[in-house]
């Protein structure tokens, strides 16, 4: 082919191509490739023979290409050159398509652009500043660029990909290989020298702020994957190093490899869409971790699955079956012939999830009983359904992996199952007897004559190979992978309102409720202090349309006798037909499948930040009919795990950290069972829960993008919804804020609206919490083990455990407190001053509690969230106790013992981050850390008056300010738990005997505190 038909094939202009390729032949490229000093040479000048013969092959001809020198502003000497006749390499047999200049370090292709598209990317990208030729003219370009660091540059691979690019209106600068943006220093044996660098060529574009896009080839080999995957990590972690804002630009694959093939096979538009939608570095790492890379055995890309059953053969060489269909096509179908089958061919089976509702749902399609059936007289000889939760031998199953040898196991929704065991706070107190007994149940079922059917629609390799791992044997997983995608037609509309708030979103839906619309509804919380939940806005919808059938479901009212009913989930289906409006939490949002058609006339969601990026995405899936998705999502989430981070390393050391020094803590406290703890359980369950942590922790970092990014990647459309319309207002109000919305007003009202409802109705449960009938202990513990409550039952229940926790009378204002979080600050408090001497004692019983309940054995998230040692040693080294005991101190940002306190806060904020979860700005002033550590307790810092006046006495002006005590009654408290836990033997919230210890010395904590502080910050 012609090279200037290869390269218009990849979409290059001509003019580009012309002023950066050369064709050659006979001695031509050698006079190129062969400019090094450093190759080996005859004593005339001549290269040797050995090397000549090895590069015979580029006499027959082919096309150089090269462009700019970045340092130097010059024409580039290194290039590559791509051969008529490749040569193959040595170790793989493969033809080798481009050759390079040998015994030369890689550069980059900056190509020498020509003035029409240059100014086409200065439109594009900044209009303002005008192209001036300079008397380097193919150098003017490049000029410019690093001039005008506002201007985004996409780093591909391969010449021709950036030749595509900038002919799209893109600047762009091109790799010769994934790994050449970088250069890691080795010795001579290969071990490294120093930590990687960006090449030079690199460092002048990357300059602070600048946007770089990563714009590398869509591959589909596992292998190629990971490589893909390892390079663009470490060259956007060097590129971050350097100040620069990094995205990464990703398309279906199917569209085409390479830049230059998606341009080619479905236009410039295409590019266009997956640059607007690139990825930030750390969501794009998250969905790393969602990818499957392992190849698949079945391959489909139909709108259902298959019915035939064959597409998972009866007789295979592997245990472990996965399915990956996108929501809707048909999984669970597929999983309840695999079950009746089982059942069929006498073989028992066992049904694992992570929420009640959804082992409901499936045990009544594939005709089993749930553990809770079990206890009621139904026979478990067929299998059984239960939560993962009970998946060992003291709980309700007393679970037997014996009892399931040759057995199908069936996970569905295997992601979210996996990630309650390793993280749920339901799964805390015998965390490690279930990843115990998981961990048997894995390898007795892949090791032996049984079968593991796991399926998700985001199915990815964390979980497969977590499930290998465990099962310690050699086995490929059956995969079955239907990439489906819906068309045009098919796909969603997804409306977003991308206020800070809600209240437009929920104005809309009002309206639409008005006009005769029949909502689901998604919302991420039930309870009633949340004005977005689904109590409140159950409440202002019943007040609003007191005609309209309206039908809450969350955890409470499923668990409610009349109300949704027990058991109501198989047949939601059914009991949806009766009602007008659906309120509904995350208890449905996976395994539930709602396939009536035309009853409901859109799908609403609020998305507040509390469950994970894919849970939102589940939720909407729930309603499987095509209509309307009108979706308001925070930009930011609240939730994190560990520490916040979003690195594997970073997770994972800074918690080994402080389980070191939690240890050192007890092992001052004299917890003879210290010799005893097993730090390394289970290695590769914590390294599993670190993949899953990291994803999660990234998509809170950016929600309301992730989310977005996600229904963008199951192939829904997103339609922004434009500012409302705007009206004229009065010359006072124009001064506050110039135009004010046509609707504002309106949504105000509801929010207003909705807020004095959740507030009356909070009050009157509040209310009713405090009158509720009084339980002893005998009532209270037969309560808790009861499935199904009634709202009194549970109002009583509520009672007796603010009555245990504070030794109080119950009144309202004691549960409002209590849902504001006054516990965990009065904690925090106690055992920092009155209850000091008894926390080393708290601390050892809790740790003993785990090792018992785990046979010896502890997860290490667990272990460290359940230790104060670490915070409260840490608050004394800071001097927090002295500010508490101070009542008359007036605080200043100009105090020696603040600025102290402060520096060490600021050296150490990684450390405090990971012990305290406080999060610091670098630019903290003393006064705003002290408030930072103040509020962990309850206290607060308030603002008294400045001191001094620069205008008539030239002292800067300095803030004063005082610690604001709470008058909450703590000290009521204090003195309940002082009296409670006073003697040898003392009880505390988590039902453990405590033996009391002596206080460790302060100087001797703090010392340990200290060390530990810079431990964990390095």
């Amino acid at each position: 082919m012609n090279f200037l038909e290869e390269w218009n094939a990849s979409c290059v202009d001509e003019r580009i191509t012309v002023l950066n390729v050369t064709p050659l032949e006979g001695n031509g490229p050698y006079d190129y490739l062969f400019y090094s000093d450093a190759i080996p040479r005859r004593n005339d000048g001549r290269i040797r023979d050995r090397q000549l013969k090895q590069y015979r092959h580029i006499e027959e001809g082919g096309w150089w290409c090269s462009g700019m020198n970045l340092l130097a502003g010059e024409e580039d000497l290194w290039g590559c050159f791509k051969p008529n006749q490749p040569r193959l390499s040595r170790d793989r047999n493969r033809p080798i398509k481009y050759e390079h200049p040998p015994k030369t370090a890689t550069g980059v292709f900056a190509l020498r652009v020509p003035p029409p598209i240059w100014e086409t990317i200065a439109q594009r990208h900044s209009p303002d500043t005008c192209p001036q030729n300079s008397s380097l003219p193919n150098f003017g370009f490049w000029q410019w660029l690093i001039e005008n660091p506002q201007i985004p540059v996409c780093l591909t691979e391969g010449a021709k990909k950036a030749g595509a690019l900038l002919t799209a209106g893109y600047a762009a600068i091109a790799l010769p290989g994934v790994n050449s943006g970088y250069r890691t220093p080795r010795y001579e044996n290969g071990d490294r020298a120093g930590k990687s660098q960006l090449i030079p060529q690199l460092q002048v574009l990357a300059t602070p702020n600048r946007p770089i896009y990563l714009v590398f080839d869509q591959d589909s080999q596992p292998k190629t994957i990971k490589a893909v995957r390892a390079a663009i990590r470490q060259t956007a972690f060097l590129l971050k190093q350097q100040g620069c804002t990094v995205k990464i630009v990703t398309w279906n694959p199917q569209w085409g490899k390479g830049a230059d093939d998606l341009i080619a096979a479905r236009g410039t538009e295409a590019f266009d869409r997956a640059f607007e939608e690139a990825l930030p570095l750390d969501l794009w790492k998250a969905r790393t971790f969602r990818q499957l890379t392992h190849s698949p055995a079945r391959e489909f890309n139909d709108r259902y699955l298959p019915c035939n059953p064959a597409i998972v053969p009866p007789h295979l060489n592997t245990s472990l079956i996965a399915i990956q269909s996108p929501k809707g096509t048909g999984k669970t179908q597929h999983l309840q012939r695999i079950a009746r089958n089982a059942i069929a061919s006498n073989q028992r089976v066992l049904v694992i999830g992570h929420r009640v509702q959804l082992v409901e749902d499936l045990c009544q399609r594939f005709g089993l009983p749930t553990i809770a059936q079990i206890r009621t007289g139904q026979s478990a000889e067929l299998g059984c359904g239960l939560c993962i939760d009970s998946l060992h031998p003291n709980s309700q199953a007393q679970f037997r992996v014996r009892d399931w040898e040759g057995a199908t196991v069936i996970i569905d929704e295997i992601e979210q199952v996996l990630w309650h065991c390793l993280n749920s706070s339901t799964c805390t107190s015998q965390r490690a007897a279930i990843l115990k007994t998981f961990k048997s149940l894995v390898q007795t079922i892949l090791g032996g004559s049984g079968r593991l059917y796991v399926a998700d629609a985001d199915l990815s390799d964390v979980s497969l190979d977590y499930l290998l791992t465990l099962a310690g044997v050699q086995q490929q997983p059956f995969i079955v992978q239907n990439r489906w995608k819906p068309s045009e037609d098919e796909a969603w509309t997804v409306y977003n309102y991308p206020e800070t708030t809600p209240d437009r979103l929920v104005g809309d839906l009002v309206q639409h409720i008005r006009e005769g619309g029949k909502p689901f509804v998604c919302l991420s919380a039930q309870k009633l202090t949340s004005q977005w939940g689904t109590r409140a806005l159950e409440a202002y919808l019943h007040k609003q349309f007191p005609k309209a059938r309206i039908l809450r479901i969350d955890s409470e009212t499923v668990a409610e006798p009349n109300r949704c009913r027990e058991g109501c989930i198989p047949r939601l289906n059914d009991i949806l037909l009766n009602y007008d409006i659906v309120l509904a939490s995350p208890s449905i949002e996976t395994g539930v499948s709602l396939d009536l058609c035309g009853h409901f006339t859109s799908v609403w969601a609020i998305a507040q930040g509390i469950q994970g990026e894919s849970s939102v995405r589940q939720s909407l899936s729930r309603i499987r009919d095509n209509i309307p998705r009108h979706i308001w999502v925070a930009p930011y989430g609240f939730n994190q795990v560990g520490n916040g981070s979003t690195s594997i390393p970073g997770l994972l050391d800074s918690g080994q950290k402080l389980t070191r020094l939690n240890i050192r803590l007890l092992q001052q406290a004299d917890f003879e069972a210290i010799d005893d703890l097993d730090t390394g359980f289970q290695a590769e369950s914590l390294l599993c829960w670190a993949k899953f942590a990291v994803r999660f922790n990234a998509t809170m970092l950016q929600y309301r993008e992730a989310v977005l990014a996600g229904l963008r990647g199951e192939g829904h459309r997103i339609v922004e919804m434009p500012p409302p319309e705007t009206i004229k207002v009065s010359s006072s109000s124009r001064r506050k804020g110039g135009l004010k919305s046509a609707r504002e007003s309106s949504q105000n009202a509801i929010a207003d609206a909705i807020n004095a409802v959740r507030e009356q109705n909070y009050r009157l449960e509040c209310e009713a919490i405090a009158a509720a009938p009084e339980l002893n202990d005998c009532e209270y513990q037969a309560l808790k083990r009861q499935m199904v409550k009634t709202v009194q039952e549970r109002r009583q229940e509520r009672k007796y455990e603010l009555k245990v926790r504070y030794g109080l009378p119950v009144v309202p204002e004691l549960v409002v407190k209590d849902d504001g979080g006054w516990y965990a600050k009065l904690r925090l408090h106690y055992f920092l001053t009155v209850g000091r001497s008894q926390l080393r004692a708290r601390d050892a019983a809790v740790a003993k509690q785990l090792l018992e309940q785990g046979e010896g054995s502890i997860f290490l998230p667990d272990f460290n969230r359940s230790q104060l040692g670490a915070i409260v040693g840490t608050m004394e080294r800071l001097g927090l106790p002295a500010l508490l005991q101070d009542r008359q101190r007036e605080l200043r940002n100009t105090d020696l013992d603040l600025q102290a306190m402060a520096a060490i806060a600021l050296s150490s904020r990684s450390a405090l981050k990971t012990i305290t979860g406080l999060r610091l700005a670098k630019n903290s002033s003393p006064a705003m850390v002290v408030r930072r550590f103040l509020e962990l307790l309850g206290y607060g810092l308030r603002y008294v008056r400045i001191e001094g006046n620069s205008a008539r006495t030239g002292k800067k002006r300095v803030r004063v300010y005082c610690v604001e005590r709470p008058d909450d009654g703590r000290d009521r408290v204090f003195k309940y738990w002082l009296e409670r836990f006073g003697g040898v033997e003392i009880e505390f919230e988590e039902g453990l005997r405590l033996s009391k210890a002596p206080h460790l010395p302060e100087s001797e904590q703090s010392r340990y505190v200290q060390l530990s502080l810079l431990s964990i910050n390095n």
